[in-house]
């Protein structure tokens, strides 16, 4: 059985059309979302619509909990309002009534962030001016009470996989947005240098093979999404994959 885990969409609709053609032409069944699907200057409207029809199993993102924990209008967040806008009540009741973190066929632990916390890095470790890869024993330590060996997470917008010794460690990437910066433990930036959109497939048939998939797309009717919205900002990220 394969399996197909994406994160961090961002409301990017015409990446994840492109992920889930090639997910169909893979012939694979089983979708999974780390989470982060909906909010950004996007296409959130037309991205929960995808996300329902496809039938993707979701999990609840910082993101997603910043929409129904400040679902009314804000002064200074403009992104905010648009999404607050554009999305149904239907849509905001599903994200509302998404879990935490979940687990996968019995095996694997699906997490946004960390196990603990969705607004944490779970393999980054960030200093001032760089960003690092967690040590093995601080990854373990994190994981500690954690029985799956498997463990996804996203968040970062990076992908990697880890291997740790006692857990395998997995981020796909995020579907929509492959750049960004944040203040926030510390001002950092994350960078995957190419607007392309990513995920990645798990085979859980053949001993957990991991396939880290990089797809091109239409990226510049997102960007120009972002640029009517008034975030150059995110128009750059999109077309580009840097700050």
């Amino acid at each position: 059985m394969k399996i197909a885990v994406l994160s961090d969409i961002h409301g990017n609709s015409w990446a994840l059309k492109e992920v889930l053609s090639d997910i169909k032409q893979r012939g694979i069944k089983a979708i999974y979302d780390l989470g982060d699907s909906l909010y950004g200057p996007l296409d959130p409207a037309n991205t929960f619509e995808l996300i329902k029809e496809s039938n993707i199993i979701s999990i609840r993102g910082n993101q997603d909990r910043k929409i129904i924990e400040n679902n009314t209008f804000s002064e200074t967040i403009p992104t905010l309002n648009y999404v607050l806008k554009v999305l149904s009540i239907e849509a905001i009741n599903w994200l509302s009534e998404l879990p935490f973190s979940r687990i996968i066929e019995n095996a694997i632990f699906a997490c946004h962030g960390t196990p603990q916390s969705n607004t944490e890095y779970l393999i980054e470790q960030l200093n001032p001016g760089y960003i690092d890869v967690r040590d093995f024993v601080s990854l373990n330590n994190s994981l500690s009470d954690i029985k799956e060996k498997i463990v996804l997470c996203g968040h970062s917008h990076t992908p990697h996989i880890i291997e740790t010794g006692t857990k395998t460690i997995i981020n796909p990437g995020s579907v929509g947005l492959p750049a960004y910066d944040d203040d926030l433990p510390i001002a950092h930036k994350m960078q995957n240098f190419s607007p392309h959109t990513r995920y990645c497939i798990l085979d859980l048939d053949k001993k957990y093979k991991i396939e880290q998939v990089i797809l091109p797309y239409d990226f510049e009717k997102a960007a120009t999404m972002a640029e009517r919205n008034n975030r150059p900002d995110w128009a750059k990220w999109i077309r580009t994959g840097t700050i």
